[in-house]
């Protein structure tokens, strides 16, 4: 039988999926490259960054491409209105 979310882990998922990415930060340190509207990925990512996948394809050659959110807006929504803070408070 499944597991059913506590509350404090349902908000620590809203608040994984309303904390923006810092793509600068991923291709400096060689986790993802952008290539067009996709990122190829070089290593796994962050968690909070996984969590906000759109996307993923594979090419022929074997690697994956994913695609995020354009705006986070929703998802901190949904975090404040869950947990009564914003992500710069968490």
């Amino acid at each position: 039988m499944a597991k059913i979310p506590t509350k404090e882990e349902i908000i620590e998922l809203a608040r994984q999926a309303a904390t923006p990415i810092d793509f600068e930060q991923l291709e400096k340190e060689r986790i993802i490259e952008k290539n067009g509207a996709w990122y190829k990925l070089n290593k796994p990512l962050p968690e909070h960054a996984s969590r906000q996948v759109k996307a993923i394809k594979t090419d022929g050659k074997g690697n994956s491409y994913v695609q995020f959110p354009k705006s986070w807006k929703r998802a901190q929504q949904i975090y404040r209105r869950m947990s009564g803070k914003t992500i710069e408070d968490s």
